[in-house]
């Protein structure tokens, strides 16, 4: 399998989980009511870990997409 393909199924199932664990991360109420998708925030959330070290906490590791990436990484290069 491609790495880059790799990557890219393990970031929508990443974003899905975050979606159903935390949620209103991409599908989100607006200020008028309407929910819509936001893919700016999903920018803002993907790369968050290298702005603040909250989602560096050991309990908040499954929800780190830095973290999520580097383990697959291992893996993909291990298996």
């Amino acid at each position: 399998m491609n790495y880059f393909f790799f990557i890219f199924i393990i970031t929508i199932l990443f974003l899905l989980y975050v979606e159903i664990t935390i949620g209103n991360v991409i599908y989100r109420t607006t200020s008028s009511g309407f929910k819509e998708i936001r893919l700016s925030n999903i920018i803002h959330y993907l790369l968050e870990p290298f702005k603040s070290l909250f989602l560096w906490n050991y309990k908040l590791l499954d929800v780190n997409y830095i973290f999520i990436v580097m383990v697959s990484s291992i893996l993909y290069c291990y298996i």
